[in-house]
């Protein structure tokens, strides 16, 4: 019976590294919230510029964290965070154009409609940065 080399992957390995990405991604939730608060209610900097410097944190602290554990301690360099970056931000244009068209389109209520566009902006991040930020299906490990 052959053995299973370390590189190879299983729908587990791949479903197990979904589910951590979506845990790294609910503690960015944390992040953004806490910095946002801050930023706002403590330093009293405005609404929109405590918002991009709270994305921002969190986009950092979801790239640290997913380089150390859903990505099994791929190397840390500023290449591989503009990458996760710009992924970031095609999620957050999938998820404002989400929530604009069920809303305007169909008249859904704005928190389904937001919630349903994170769950798109999810599937996409993961890919996008399992393929292209992590560098593609053959390093999965």
């Amino acid at each position: 019976m052959r053995q299973m080399n370390h590189d190879e992957q299983t729908p587990y390995s791949l479903f197990e590294k979904f589910g951590k990405f979506a845990i790294v991604g609910v503690s960015g939730v944390g992040v953004n919230s806490a910095v946002l608060y801050i930023l706002y209610e403590q330093f009293h900097l405005p609404l929109i510029a405590a918002s991009v410097l709270a994305v921002q944190t969190a986009i950092g602290s979801n790239f640290l964290l997913n380089s150390i554990w859903t990505f099994h301690g791929r190397s840390l360099s500023l290449h591989r965070f503009a990458k996760f970056d710009l992924v970031s931000l095609g999620g957050m244009i999938i998820t404002v154009s989400t929530l604009q068209g069920l809303v305007s389109i169909i008249g859904l209520h704005y928190q389904a409609a937001n919630l349903i566009g994170i769950a798109l902006a999810t599937l996409w991040n993961f890919g996008a940065n399992l393929l292209w930020t992590w560098g593609g299906a053959d390093r999965w490990s």
